[in-house]
């Protein structure tokens, strides 16, 4: 059996964690053909060393005292060393020992691969590590770490990154469509492979006896990280006219973010403190739940200057459990929905156009009964970690023939 190395920043902590999993899905998928070991960064609490699963997992610490390591998690790396200049001092140290541990562990480990997630800075350290052991690497881009970073450094960094990787992977065409513009001579060893969702998890079942709360209401659902780029300022400025047209419309927003205070001040001072609700972190299994509660779930993400919508999983994820959906024209959404087949899209930024969508939605049974079985079909038939894992494993394949 054949070793990989996954070289990440996003990977879970501990059990129920509210990092995203979906590095850890697709490399438990991809430990039934290879040997995976996941290097990613420690956190205050986290097991140094653990095997999950079928992954064998190492967690490199960069700071000391180790409750006060601020680059990774959270809001994520460019946020982070943005807010904190704490987590500036940090990266050189973050830089050297992620680099070292995984020195040691392609020693050790005799590794015949190297899969970066994110450009920078897990493609650096690839780039680097294949310069130095000529072994294959894959980076895998998300979209957070290409549209930020436009400076003359970053680029210098991305072109010498994307010239020493043997695949490239992407996940929308608008991610693409932005790499191949600035560095047009990767175009042939560039593939679009999005992430992929558990079917078996987000999947429609009838929860409305469990959330009877709820019961009276129609529902709209809104999942994520609460930050500028999510928009949810002009979600919240429509629920005004939506609320006076639909008196039982309630907004559930899950997740947490440097703007929820903000963005309570805004619901309150628009009197809709009874019509939104923010909810929190909620774990995997209880967002499966919502989803099957909402009757629209929305994502009016924005263009900032963090960058643009680059995917939108949540999406899939709302489709796959048989609900509705409307998304804003931001990014890669429009790889996911087809206007009036699989759902509606409206004009980023145009609270007026929202508005007018979700209440067509939530008025007309008919066509979110023909949305919703289009979303589930597009869902099951495209995103499938079954599906989504095999396409990895095809470039691991030709790569270590």
């Amino acid at each position: 059996m054949k070793n990989v190395l996954v070289l990440t920043s996003t990977f879970p902590r501990w059990k129920n964690d509210s990092t995203p999993s979906f590095v850890f899905t697709l490399s438990n998928f991809s430990a039934r053909k290879y040997k995976m070991t996941i290097l990613a960064p420690h956190a205050y609490k986290s097991a140094k060393n653990e095997k999950l699963d079928n992954l064998h997992v190492k967690r490199f610490k960069y700071f000391f005292p180790e409750k006060y390591q601020k680059i990774a998690y959270g809001a994520g790396i460019i946020p982070n060393v943005k807010k904190s200049f704490l987590a500036k001092m940090q990266i050189p140290g973050f830089l050297a020992s992620q680099i070292g541990n995984a020195n040691n562990i392609i020693k050790k480990e005799k590794i015949n691969l190297v899969h970066a997630h994110w450009i920078i800075p897990q493609g650096l350290i690839g780039a680097i590590l294949k310069k130095k052991y000529r072994i294959p690497l894959i980076v895998t881009i998300h979209g957070s770490d290409l549209f930020p970073l436009k400076n003359k450094l970053f680029k210098k960094l991305q072109k010498f990154v994307v010239n020493n990787a043997d695949f490239i992977t992407v996940n929308s065409k608008t991610a693409e469509k932005e790499l191949i513009s600035r560095f047009p001579h990767v175009k042939n060893k560039v593939k679009i492979i999005p992430m992929g969702i558990d079917t078996n998890l987000f999947k429609p079942k009838n929860v409305k006896n469990k959330y009877q709360k709820y019961k009276n209401n129609k529902i709209l659902l809104f999942a994520g990280r609460i930050n500028e780029q999510k928009g949810i300022e002009y979600l919240i400025k429509a629920m005004q006219e939506v609320v006076s047209k639909i008196k039982n419309a309630k907004l559930l927003i899950i997740g947490n973010g440097e703007h929820r205070k903000n963005l309570e001040k805004l619901a309150a001072g628009l009197n809709l403190t009874n019509s939104v609700e923010f909810l929190g972190f909620k774990s995997h299994k209880e967002l499966a739940d919502y989803y099957n509660l909402a009757d629209v779930f929305v994502l009016p993400s924005v263009t900032s200057k963090i960058g643009t919508e680059a995917f939108g999983l949540v999406l899939v994820e709302a489709m796959a459990s048989g609900t509705c959906v409307i998304g804003s024209s931001s990014g890669g959404i429009k790889d996911i929905i087809n206007n009036g087949k699989n759902g509606l899209i409206f004009q980023e930024k145009n609270s007026k156009e929202l508005t007018d969508k979700i209440i067509k939605m939530l008025t007309n049974e008919k066509l979110r009964n023909r949305l919703s079985r289009n979303g589930l079909k597009f869902a099951r038939q495209n995103y499938d970690w079954e599906i989504i894992s095999k396409k990895f494993l095809d470039i691991y394949n030709k790569l270590l023939k």
